[in-house]
């Protein structure tokens, strides 16, 4: 198989919530078991800025090493993981819709060997996840 491999596919959701809201949710990192079911335990090696490494244990026990590459506060963060020669990429963004409501959008870019196989199947959870979100904020706001 082609190393250039290039797979992506994005996801979108509306909330009544502001970005401020929804950043928050992001970098409490300890949470995001509360809200996403592919999340049994997560360390974090640092701060929530670019640069900073961190590890998150899946339901299956199984331990998945990431970078965070991109962040920027209330806008987007993106991660990057290798998983043998592909290379997985994802943004999770926050547009403002309207006063008190945004879009959080997921975005996944995978390249390499196996871009399409783990492309889809790192992502087929991603609605269940947005969807936790969205309910996780909502709890927290009532």
């Amino acid at each position: 198989m082609n190393k250039n491999n290039i797979w992506s596919k994005s996801f979108e959701l509306n909330v009544n919530n502001t970005p401020e809201q929804i950043w928050q949710v992001f970098v409490d990192t300890a949470n995001w078991k509360q809200w996403n079911p592919g999340v049994k335990s997560i360390k974090i090696e640092g701060p929530f800025v670019s640069g900073t490494w961190f590890s998150m244990e899946l339901p299956d026990g199984e331990i998945v090493r990431s970078q965070l590459v991109d962040v920027a506060e209330e806008i987007h963060f993106i991660d990057e993981t290798l998983i043998g020669e592909t290379r997985v990429r994802v943004e999770h963004r926050i547009e403002v819709v309207n006063p008190g409501q945004s879009k959080f959008i997921y975005a996944i870019h995978t390249q390499g060997p196996d871009a399409q196989a783990f492309g889809e199947g790192i992502s087929s959870d991603f609605p269940d996840v947005m969807a936790g979100l969205a309910k996780y904020l909502a709890d927290k706001m009532v």
